[in-house]
Formats: structure tokens, sequence, C-alpha cells
């Protein structure tokens, strides 16, 4: 696919325009590859008439090829794959950490089109100069609250912090999966519908090679998810606590499992 955008939107992230439709639903995600480098899974953020956007964050050696890439050149593109968001009316809360945004766009403008959905959009960055695509996003929602963890802009605090969850009556999020345990705990104490958008390493993307299982339920990220709801996340032993390496191992990456911490 043809890179017809590239604009850069903060010191980390770009946002990527490609030519073309892949037909994607809210939640799902493409992978993409860069001959000679490498291909990594980026999620979907939205797919208006004849082009899909990506935001992509420069963290590896992929990502930062896909950041050298100019407006002409061409990206190899497979997809879309993977389980996405449910689409709920009534009041739905959607918290998003930093780029984890991207899989929340296309859902809110989705959720906005059923008519019936109330749609409140918390969005929480580091710092002002992290803030991504304010405009747009509030564009799409009813009520965008924007938060930074220094105050430089909007409310101070963690965005879990500072959400209502006494409000919804169906949470959806994506970013860092501390901020993820949070929202599915909060959830699940309220009674609340949520699903979530994990991140794990993918790379068959079909649900072959069992590198992004979720143990014991055999879950695979790439086939069963990303997208989970809040009450099969708490029947896992790895959310919140386990990540696979490329040689299958575990690598902890947090404490307690949601399950643990909900009894």
């Amino acid at each position: 696919m043809r890179i017809i955008e590239s604009e850069k939107l903060s010191e980390k992230v770009k946002k990527i325009v490609l030519e073309g439709n892949l037909g994607s639903s809210p939640g799902q995600y493409a992978m993409i590859w860069v001959p000679k480098v490498g291909e990594i899974p980026i999620s979907i953020a939205r797919e208006p008439k004849g082009e899909t956007w990506i935001l992509v964050a420069k963290v590896g050696k992929v990502s930062s090829a896909i950041h050298s890439l100019r407006i002409g050149e061409e990206l190899w593109v497979r997809g879309p794959y993977g389980r996405g968001f449910s689409l709920r009316g009534g009041k739905c809360c959607l918290i998003g950490g930093g780029y984890g945004i991207a899989p929340l766009i296309s859902l809110s403008e989705r959720l906005g089109e059923m008519g019936n959905a109330k749609i409140r959009f918390y969005a929480g960055f580091k710092r002002r100069e992290d803030v991504l695509l304010e405009d747009l996003l509030s564009s799409i929602s009813d009520e965008l609250i924007i938060t930074t963890e220094d105050g430089s802009y909007g409310l101070k605090g963690r965005v879990v912090e500072l959400v209502d969850f006494d409000w919804p009556e169906a949470i959806y999020s994506a970013g860092p999966e501390a901020m993820l345990v949070e929202v599915v705990r909060e959830a699940i104490k309220r009674g609340i519908y949520a699903e979530v958008s994990m991140e794990r390493l993918i790379r068959c993307s079909i649900g072959i090679c069992g590198s992004c299982s979720l143990d014991p339920l055999g879950l695979l990220v790439c086939r069963d998810g990303p997208v989970f709801d809040a009450r099969t996340l708490s029947m896992t032993e790895d959310f919140g606590r386990y990540w696979r390496g490329f040689d299958g191992r575990k690598l902890q990456i947090g404490g307690e499992s949601i399950g643990m911490l909900l009894r």
C-alpha cells in the first residue's frame, strides 16, 4: 500500500495514511512488513473512504524504518486480523493511554454512527507535547477529556485516576497494560461491561506460533483478541503479569494477576 500522507504528531509518534481500504472492524490490526527489516502488528486507527490510517510509535527497528519512509513509498500490509470491539449503545466510556488511542478512534466513529450511544473519551498522556489528534478526538466524541501526568495540559494525573467509573454502561480501553489492569479491576468491581485491547508479541497473526498465548485458557491474542472482555481476562494468569519473548519464555511485566487481585 502506498503512503499518501506522513505527519509527525509528537516526538515519538507519526500518523501514516495508506492509499486504499482494508475493510477492518474497530479494534482489528494489520501486519506491516518492511522488506529486509521485519514485520510488526499495528492497530488500524481509522478507514475513511480510500484511506487507511495507522499511528506508528518509534520504538524498534521496524517502526523506525516506517518513520523513515516518505510519501509515495510503499509498505507491505496483510490483514485485517483478530477480534475487535463489540458495539454497544448507551453511555460508553473510552479510555486511551498515549498512542493506545489508535484502535479507539475507529470505535468512537462507529459508535457515533449507531446513533444510540453517548461517548465520553478519556485520552491520557505524559505531557502536553505528547497529546495526539485532539481536534479529531473532539469531533468524534460527545465529551473529550484530555489528561497529562505532569499537568501541563488538561487535567493533571494518570488517566485512570480521573475516570468517573460510576457513569458508563460500557467501557472500552487501549494502552499500557498496567493501565488496562486498573480499568478491568474497576469495571468488574462495579459490574460494568468492559473490553480492552491487549498488546503481545505477534508473529504469525493466524494462531500457529503460540508466541501470544495467554495461560491457562490457551487464548491467542492474535486470533482470539487483541480485544478481550474483562471477565475473560480475569481468568488468565498472564494479563498484567507476563509477556512471551521470541524464544517463548515468559517475561515478567507486573505483579499479581487480575484474578488474584479480585479475590
